[in-house]
């Protein structure tokens, strides 16, 4: 009887965490006029089959905002179990789909969580910096973002945010066109890892650089619409 409760609870509260999440995106995409833009549409096609995404780190608000605008597409986002473990937002990240990490040490398990999500078809959302940008600098790419993408050969998809959040300005998402690495060849493999973390480092902060919307370029809501 007390298993048959728990579950209904559990099963209460997840469909109450559904809801305010998706209250809550209705409301970001209502506040910061939330925007996709596609340099190249092949973008929308890969992300269909899975891929993983990476992009520049402004605000805490990038690992909710972002997902609420590529939906439908289902993207799992990583997140550092120092907020993951925080006491009221746990319950709210073990059953949205967000993946911890523990940046204070060694951590092999989001590797494996990530790669069943791509194995899945779901794209999985990483910010290679580690870190939030200050002052408008970036910080140089963790290399270890790649370990899905050489186990699986996955696309990388370079994505950049530009926008400060402000209420009801343009909060943009720029969206590259899907990057190829060959990660699997002779070498060593931090060396391997280093130079294509920097091809994709020099992508993604190309994407931030650029000029805002072009008349000739694809502005849409949705990467399915």
């Amino acid at each position: 009887m007390m298993k048959l409760l728990e579950k209904i609870g559990n099963a209460i509260l997840t469909a109450l965490i559904y809801l305010i999440a998706s209250i809550s995106s209705l409301f970001m995409r209502l506040l910061y006029r939330g925007r996709v833009k596609y340099t190249d549409p092949s973008a929308k096609q890969v992300m269909k089959q899975g891929a993983v995404l990476i992009a520049n780190h402004k605000s805490h608000k990038d690992g909710f905002f972002l997902p609420m605008l590529l939906f439908p597409r289902r993207v799992f986002v990583l997140v550092t179990r120092k907020w993951y473990d925080k006491r009221f937002l746990k319950p709210l990240f073990e059953r949205l789909p967000y993946i911890p990490i523990d940046l204070t040490q060694p951590d092999a398990s989001w590797v494996s969580a990530a790669e069943e999500a791509l194995k899945k078809g779901k794209c999985v959302l990483i910010f290679p910096e580690g870190k939030l940008e200050k002052n408008g600098k970036h910080e140089p790419f963790n290399s270890g973002f790649l370990l899905p993408v050489k186990h699986l050969d996955s696309p990388v998809i370079p994505m950049a945010i530009k926008g400060d959040y402000r209420l009801f300005h343009r909060q943009t998402l720029v969206v590259g066109k899907p990057v190829k690495l060959e990660l699997n060849q002779k070498g060593r493999l931090s060396a391997i890892l280093r130079t294509a973390s920097e091809q994709c480092e020099r992508e993604v902060f190309r994407l931030a650089g650029e000029a805002d919307e072009s008349k000739n370029e694809e502005l849409i809501d949705s990467p399915l619409s």
